[in-house]
Formats: C-alpha cells, structure tokens, sequence
C-alpha cells in the first residue's frame, strides 16, 4: 500500500517509463534553434516580391537642371543629325523605314530600354527595372551608340524616330509592353514616377516581364 500510495503522488511525467525517452525530450542545441529560425527567415523572405529601387537622388537633380536646357536643342538638332549622317548612309536616310524599324523592336520584348552605355541615367534605368525582378529573358536593351554625339548614321535615324514616334530625344527610353513609359525622370510618365507611386510592378506583371 505504501508504494501505491507513493506512485499517485508522483508527478506525470515520473510515472512514465524510461523507454519512452527519446531525442524529442532532450534539450535543443542554440546552435540548432538559431540555424532553424535562420533557414525559416530566408524562406519567408525568398517568398517576398521584390522592390524596386529608387533612382538616384543625385541624377535626380541633376536631370532637373540638365533636362529643361538641353530638351529644346535634341528635338531641333536629333533630326538634322540624322539627315546629315544619312549622306554617309548607301541609299541615304530613311525615316520611314527606321520609324518601322523602332516599332517593330518596342514590341520585340515586354521590356525594351533604348540605352547609350556611358549614361548614367541609362545604366541606372536598367538597375532599376532588375532590382524590380524584370527577368533576363524578358529585357531587351538597345544601343543605337554609346552616346548621342558618337551616334552613327543608323543610330542617329533610330533617334530622330524615338522622337517622332514618342516625342521623347533622350535616353534612356523605356517601354513596358510596347508602350512608352519615358526615361528615367521624364517622360509619360517616366520611371522614376512609377516607382514611386508603386504602379511599375503591377505594369510590369501585365507585360509578362516577371
């Protein structure tokens, strides 16, 4: 009877036989905790969209000072380079056919970017559409020259088309979906602004770029 007596007013977890013991009670390696909640905290952050970076505060500002002055000389001096470096051109400048031609490239890809590689604000633009998720497959940068003083016949007719087109001389020179959202700070209405009011990913995701 006393034994009896004694095993009631043992606890629970004494009454259990030692055979039931196993690794799921023994106590749990910080090392193991902290590698568990690691691999738990990537996974959940590999499952988060990703974001589109701002642009740069300093090409910004720049571009606020730079782009008033110099937009009235591109729209009066893209032209005339084109017509003068088409003499050098065999069969000379053909706006019609190079107008064809930026058509046809805008819906090539879902994102096509008309860049010079000496820009800033071109390699910026480019940054900016990656570090939204736009993949590899889906972005199409064009070089028509590495800048527009340095343009060729062919790339001088490209230009002068962007402007005819779409009004728009600088680059870089973005389209989502075969439609011209601008450059990097200007434009219709410029990637800077779609970032900014959080609607680039959601023009992104419609054109199939993601």
């Amino acid at each position: 009877r006393r034994d009896r007596k004694t095993l009631e007013h043992r606890p629970f977890a004494a009454k259990q036989s030692n055979t039931h013991d196993s690794a799921f009670d023994r106590p749990v390696s910080p090392n193991y905790a902290m590698l568990h909640a690691l691999l738990l905290l990537t996974a959940g952050a590999a499952r988060l969209p990703p974001t589109p970076k701002a642009p740069s505060g300093i090409l910004g500002a720049a571009s606020a000072v730079v782009s008033p002055l110099l937009s009235p000389v591109y729209r009066l001096q893209a032209p005339a380079q084109a017509r003068v470096l088409g003499f050098f051109k065999p069969g000379g400048y053909d706006g019609a056919a190079s107008r064809a031609a930026v058509q046809e490239t805008v819906k090539s890809a879902p994102v096509v970017v008309y860049s010079y590689p000496l820009s800033p604000f071109c390699t910026e633009a480019i940054a900016v559409l990656r570090s939204a998720g736009v993949d590899e497959s889906k972005l199409k940068v064009v070089e028509p020259g590495a800048e527009w003083f340095l343009l060729g016949p062919a790339g001088s007719a490209t230009r002068a088309s962007l402007a005819e087109l779409y009004g728009q001389t600088s680059l870089p020179h973005v389209f989502i979906g075969g439609e011209s959202i601008g450059g990097l700070f200007t434009g219709t209405p410029g990637l800077k602004m779609l970032v900014e009011d959080g609607s680039l990913m959601a023009q992104l995701k419609a054109a199939g770029a993601l």
